[in-house]
């Protein structure tokens, strides 16, 4: 057993042996260790105490509860983010089994939002699993099972969920903001690596992408107006991708400053932001280009690692859309698209 594991474990009996008024119960030994890896930060010791988890649930029942659901999902997400993913796919698979039937027997009427969400997150995370491993007619049937649990968990009502922090492959610039974004975005990208670019394109232009990029506001879907680019190009409507990418390509504008309303708050944020600037005099004002590591200025707005440039179209390298998991032929779309478009198309 690793040193940082026999801490957490240790971790946890200390844990266990602590009263706590609140609870009714004590809780189980599963669900201590499972908030100490819900917590750790090391990828790799995570998923052994999630491999511990899944073990000790397994043997009390556990496992076969919606929590049970949730851990399993938890633990297929870790195995995503170290790229194993076999074991990813088989993890997510799982966790979907338990969390359908856990909904199956809800209470009749009853809508357990919660549930279903997760549920959504597993069969996506499983598409996105089997995407990597190039079975991409059983991603197109896992990102079919996505969208019915994510309308099922009204993932688009009231101006959509957002992408939980903890779900594979969140927080990427410019990646999907809403559970409902992401779901549609890689049920077309699964269509796309089957083969079918036609329909791919008719959902991608279909998909919610923010407001305008030309307002230079934000919570824009950067990634599906490039998928879109590339899927207009590789379908033979050139100059339809070649206007998707300008729009892409125009500068966004930063966010507004916050400016406190009342007086005395106002006067705090101006010494705060004099001792920012006052601090900036000292600091290192150097920024390494996301796609090839050279160091650039990134302290005068821009998108960072980019030296300044507020284009979003900069992002998406091919190193960038092979991180995000993009099919092959997707990738080469844009490749092409890149090289072979005009030169107002071009990067």
């Amino acid at each position: 057993m690793s040193s940082g594991r026999r801490a957490l474990f240790l971790a946890a009996g200390v844990v266990a042996s602590i009263p706590i008024p609140a609870r009714p119960a004590r809780a189980s030994e599963a669900s201590n260790l499972a908030s100490l890896a819900s917590q750790e930060p090391d990828a790799e010791i995570a998923l052994e105490v999630w491999d511990e988890v899944v073990r000790l649930a397994r043997r009390s029942g556990e496992l076969a509860t919606p929590t049970g659901g949730n851990w399993l999902y938890s633990r297929a997400t870790c195995l995503g983010g170290l790229s194993r993913w076999t074991d990813a796919e088989r993890a997510y698979a799982e966790a979907a089994d338990v969390l359908e039937l856990a909904l199956e027997s809800s209470a009749p009427g009853k809508r357990d939002r919660a549930g279903a969400l997760t549920l959504a997150l597993a069969h996506d995370g499983r598409s996105l699993a089997l995407g990597a491993l190039s079975d991409w007619p059983a991603a197109v049937d896992a990102s079919r099972r996505a969208l019915a649990a994510g309308g099922a968990a009204g993932v688009a009502e009231n101006g959509g969920l957002d992408v939980p922090t903890t779900a594979l492959l969140a927080g990427l610039r410019g990646g999907p903001p809403t559970v409902a974004q992401r779901l549609d975005f890689n049920a077309a990208m699964a269509r796309w690596g089957a083969g079918d670019v036609g329909l791919a394109a008719n959902q991608l232009a279909r998909l919610d992408k923010g407001p305008s990029p030309v307002a230079g506001q934000g919570g824009q879907f950067w990634e599906a107006r490039a998928a879109l680019a590339a899927a207009l190009y590789a379908n033979g409507s050139l100059p339809a991708a070649e206007a998707e990418w300008r729009q892409l390509c125009e500068p966004v504008g930063p966010n507004p400053p916050a400016t406190p309303s009342d007086p005395f708050r106002k006067v705090v944020n101006r010494a705060a932001q004099g001792a920012f600037d006052a601090g900036g005099i000292l600091m290192d004002k150097r920024c390494e280009d996301f796609s090839t590591g050279t160091p650039l200025p990134c302290d005068d707005a821009g998108i960072p690692g980019s030296g300044g440039n507020a284009s979003p179209c900069l992002v998406f390298t091919d190193a960038e859309t092979e991180r995000r998991l993009w099919p092959a032929n997707a990738r080469l779309a844009l490749r092409s698209f890149i090289r072979d478009g005009p030169e107002a198309s071009r990067r």
